[in-house]
């Protein structure tokens, strides 16, 4: 699963893409450190400390759970908290949150934070995630909005770029008492006449597609449920059909894996949804034999011109996909026989994304090429084996891949900077066409890169840290960067910040990037509140976001930055594979080396300086955190995957097998026993104070994640001496951040910066 989610920076447990990046400069990949062998890990029985006062968090009693994994014995404290329905579970959560909620609203500084960045993110209108259909005179677009002083964002369309802006679908429209619904996921069809919207509630990602007509905006009453990825949803290219990857129904008492067995189906409109058919993934009958494995998530597209139909099979959350072709021209009862596929590529191929543009595939594949190269062949005969190399590799990490009809339209990353490229099909598509590099305004990042086959030119959302988000178009022929009238103006200037790109050596030797920003002349006297913050998995990268509700820290003197360690995507392949299963170390080990040179440079010093990290972004703060509790003042993992031995075994734990492995193994063991904050935490240690967020909903990282954490480092520091707080935010009403609203999201923000501020000693945010 894949999903874009807040404060500035992906938190994905189960990437793909939500998309959901940064700058940085090329380093040279370093040798992974040596690693130390796998040892018993034990929690020992902590004694109960006296009753805490009122205003403080329950104590959770000790149940040790022992576990042998390769002559390793692990012992689990708080196993029991991971059964959030049972009735003691549910009251010591409530407590924990209630206790976190009242020492939160006492922090003087609060209220006022949290009216600043309200004031700040409602300063403007803001556009998002911009799709096209139809071309001349029929061209639609259709895109996210929210408006000051509304808290969701809101389907609209326009016929034509300067065309009147029209609702289209609002998903509080089926809100109840009880319950919110949340509109996590639209695809317009080819001819703009239908779109295909993903409804869910409560930031839960249980979601259902519903179509909806645009030219009466008028939802057409289809109700499809189960869909575990509804980013694989796709229109045929007449529009009078979909396919959809749906989940299997679950039998009464079954515990076994929602997302494991999905299947694509085959919608037409008008049809009952009883009658769609599944035409790929597992025991859908065809002549090819295709092993799908129980975490793979096919997805079925058909080329623009409606000729062939391609079969992606994403495998958990690999970044390397199988690929498969099937003839989709001929009879109209084609979807109700079985296809024939002819296979393109599998993951030992390492091909991460595909274009169509009439008889050409053009594949993205990191094979012999650690930043990746582009590779074409015949669509009606692929053959990987003979492609011919379109753009060959470089010093640039290309990302992404785009067909318009004037061209292949291809993003690069080079020195922590996006750039485009255009192979110009006008020169003869087959003979090789022409490359030739599109100038952009400003350093920036490419937030989203929109085509059409049958449209000419490509439309980009750009972005950088300081630069509010703007739409253009890149002209046809000359390739000239023209303004469109999307997205308004920032009302918040940002002209009084700066932004700076540095080098930071890790442990190991490796060039690790740092991105910083804060307010124009500021001294580097060590007194300045720093939020460093990091990620590192999936091969994903931090890409420059612009964040109007930021200038609430840093119009106080505060500095924020952005770690681009290992296991993200900066430089590559190579990047992502150094910071993964054994080599896992890395990541927190560079984010620990980041920390060290801001306090080195006197940007900031221990005592004023803070972590975040969210997601599997919960594995670096926190191991950063066991591994140096001196380095930090406070940590704040949110959604955090911290017990990462018990990951597995949730319902979106299998899909994340191959990006951090399994128990079953015995190198999987070590690398999740290394990897795993939860039991690293160690009796009568002085950690930072700590401030654990989630969602009771979550589907990707479960909430009793952040509970046994809260629970562990609790009983860690009942020795200690003025031991600092650990705090377990909860939130009843979200999830893993998916479907959150403006409110929820200010609100999460302003206990971030308030917590900070307390702890560094600020004077307006003491408790008396």
């Amino acid at each position: 699963m894949n999903k874009n989610l807040p404060l500035s920076f992906p938190f994905t447990w189960g990437s793909s893409a939500f998309p959901v990046a940064l700058s940085c400069l090329l380093a040279a990949c370093a040798t992974p450190p040596q690693l130390e062998a796998p040892k018993t890990v034990v929690a020992t029985q902590v004694q109960t400390p006296e009753p805490a006062p009122p205003v403080g968090p329950p104590v959770a009693p000790v149940r040790n759970v022992l576990e042998t994994f390769f002559g390793n014995v692990v012992v689990d404290p708080y196993r029991y908290l991971e059964d959030v329905k049972n009735a003691e579970v549910i009251t010591y959560m409530k407590a924990q949150g209630e206790s976190a909620r009242k020492t939160l609203d006492a922090i003087p500084g609060r209220a006022a934070m949290l009216n600043r960045i309200s004031t700040l993110s409602e300063a403007g209108v803001a556009i998002s995630s911009v799709q096209i259909s139809g071309t001349g005179a029929s061209t639609r677009v259709f895109y996210y909005k929210l408006s000051p002083g509304e808290s969701m964002r809101k389907l609209y369309v326009r016929d034509g770029f300067n065309g009147a802006e029209r609702l289209l679908f609002d998903a509080q429209s089926l809100n109840v008492p009880g319950q919110r619904y949340a509109l996590d996921y639209f695809k317009a069809a080819p001819d703009g006449k239908h779109v295909l919207v993903g409804i869910a509630a409560r930031g839960s990602e249980d979601t259902s597609l519903r179509i909806v007509e645009v030219s009466a905006a008028r939802d057409l009453g289809v109700v499809i449920d189960r869909i575990g990825f509804a980013e694989e949803s796709t229109w045929s290219d007449d529009g009078r059909a979909f396919f959809y990857n749906r989940l299997p129904a679950a039998k009464p008492g079954d515990k076994s894996n929602r997302y494991l067995f999905s299947r694509v189906y085959r919608h037409v409109l008008g049809r009952d949804v009883a009658k769609d058919e599944a035409v790929f993934g597992r025991g859908v009958a065809s002549p090819t034999k295709i092993d799908f494995a129980d975490i793979d998530i096919p997805g079925v597209e058909i080329t623009s011109d409606g000729r062939f139909l391609i079969g992606k099979i994403r495998h958990g959350d690999l970044n390397e996909i199988s690929l498969y072709i099937a003839p989709a021209s001929g009879s109209p009862t084609l979807y109700a026989q079985p296809l024939t596929w002819r296979k393109v590529a599998d993951p030992t191929d390492l091909v991460t994304s595909y274009a169509v543009h009439d008889a050409a595939l053009y594949l993205l594949t990191a094979k012999n090429a650690p930043r990746n190269k582009v590779l074409r062949t015949a669509i009606a005969r692929p053959d990987i084996a003979t492609a011919t190399t379109i753009v060959a590799a470089g010093d640039t990490v290309i990302r992404e891949l785009a067909v318009a009809q004037d061209g292949l339209y291809i993003r690069e990353l080079f020195a922590g900077v996006d750039r485009l490229q255009r192979l110009n099909f006008s020169n003869s598509v087959f003979s090789g066409g022409k490359l030739e590099f599109v100038r952009l305004p400003f350093d920036l990042a490419i937030r989203q890169l929109v085509t059409h086959p049958k449209r000419p030119g490509a439309i980009l959302r750009l972005e950088g840290w300081t630069e509010a988000p703007r739409y253009v178009n890149i002209e046809e022929r000359t390739a000239n960067v023209i303004p469109l009238p999307l997205h308004p103006k920032s009302a918040v200037d940002f002209s009084a910040i700066d932004e700076v790109r540095l080098m930071v050596t890790a442990k190991d030797g490796a060039q690790v990037p740092i991105s910083l920003i804060y307010k124009k002349g500021i001294r580097l006297d060590g007194n300045n509140p720093t939020l460093l913050r990091a990620y590192g998995a999936y091969g994903i990268t931090l890409s420059p976001s612009f964040s109007p509700a930021s200038m609430a820290w840093l119009e106080r003197g505060g500095i924020l930055g952005t770690c681009h360690v290992r296991g993200g995507g900066e430089f590559g392949d190579p990047w992502h594979k150094d910071g993964q299963k054994l080599t896992k170390p890395n990541t927190w080990r560079d984010l620990i080396a980041c920390a060290e040179y801001v306090v080195e440079r006197k940007f900031t010093r221990k005592e004023r300086l803070g972590i975040q990290g969210g997601s599997a972004g919960g594995i670096t703060v926190g191991r950063a955190l066991t591994e140096r509790p001196d380095l930090f003042a406070a940590v704040i993992p949110s959604v955090g995957l911290l017990d990462t031995l018990r990951a597995e075994f949730t319902p979106n734990g299998p899909p994340n097998i191959p990006e951090f492995g399994s128990v079953k193994s015995a190198d999987g063991f070590k690398g999740l026993a290394m990897m795993s904050s939860y039991d690293h935490v160690k009796n009568g240690t002085a950690y930072p104070a700590v401030l654990l967020m989630h969602g009771v909903n979550d589907p990707r990282v479960e909430v009793w994640q952040s509970s046994k954490m809260a629970a562990r480092l609790q009983a860690a520091g009942a020795t200690v001496k003025n031991a600092e707080p650990v705090l377990l935010r909860l939130d009843y009403d979200a999830g893993h951040g998916v479907g959150s609203t403006r409110s929820q999201r200010n609100g999460e923000l302003a206990d971030i910066y308030a917590f900070l501020l307390w702890k560094f000693g600020d004077p307006e945010f003491r408790p008396k």
